[in-house]
């Protein structure tokens, strides 16, 4: 289990960065296939890793450097005693939402946070994921929640058997600015959902599709340098494996060739 020290502002962005180097090798390994054009552009986590071109479609490619990374990156906040977050609500937040607002464990959470922050009546207080929100009145301080989570799990929401798999694929689908039809986890690429826009071979595993991928929905506070935030944790620990793949280097089919 990851620690409370993992989630510090210096750690996140040393592992930002090998992910970002990591999607960047996957396009420039993509580029090197006949007929393919991938950008990793820069643009918001609202869009998926990489831009690909092929077969005169265009689609996104999600990156994971392992089948174990997380595979939800939207944020939400409790705010004047209400779980919300940005709009529009994406598959992700919703689930989290309803789930955060009727959990009895995230309850017992916000009623101890209170106490340890000195807040009389936790219904009506804030813990937001954004550092502006830091400064209601009524809002769980940095210091406080650093304090809390010194000694404590920082998990506050864990939902059993949950179908991720379902999930993730409506999260890509659906959640994003623009649909990611396909994923690549460690040496293994999956199709999201089976509208296979650039034409691919028809074999490629479609994620989630056995039923297999269920799994733990957790939310959990992370704790930066400045701020704290609100995420999910969804890892499909049994995602299977698939014959194709655009790791650089891989030993596995392209799924790009004719």
């Amino acid at each position: 289990m990851l620690t409370f020290l993992s989630f510090h502002e210096d750690h996140s962005i040393l592992e930002s960065k090998a992910s970002d180097k990591y999607e960047q090798d996957v396009a420039d390994y993509i580029n090197q296939m006949q007929g393919v054009d991938a950008q990793r552009p820069k643009v918001s986590t609202k869009y998926a890793d990489v831009l690909t071109r092929f077969n005169g479609q265009r689609t996104w490619i999600e990156v994971k450097m392992n089948h174990t990374d997380n595979l939800g990156n939207t944020r939400v906040s409790y705010i004047d005693g209400k779980w919300t977050a940005a709009q529009p609500l994406d598959p992700i937040k919703k689930f989290a939402i309803d789930h955060l607002t009727k959990s009895r464990e995230t309850q017992q959470f916000l009623q101890k946070i209170a106490k340890h922050a000195g807040i009389s009546n936790w219904k009506n207080m804030t813990v937001p994921s954004t550092k502006g929100a830091l400064s209601k009145d009524n809002a769980v301080s940095h210091e406080k929640m650093q304090e809390y989570f010194k000694s404590r799990t920082q998990y506050i929401l864990n939902v059993q058997n949950v179908d991720l798999g379902k999930l993730v694929t409506e999260h890509y689908l659906q959640g994003k600015a623009e649909p990611a039809h396909y994923l690549q986890a460690g040496d293994d690429f999956f199709m999201i959902g089976t509208k296979n826009p650039l034409k691919l071979p028809k074999d490629i595993p479609v994620l989630g599709a056995d039923g297999k991928c269920r799994g733990t929905f957790k939310m959990r506070i992370g704790v930066r340098s400045s701020f704290y935030e609100v995420q999910p944790e969804i890892k499909i620990l049994n995602m299977g494996k698939s014959p194709y793949s655009i790791k650089p280097g891989t030993k596995q089919k392209n799924p790009f060739e004719k």
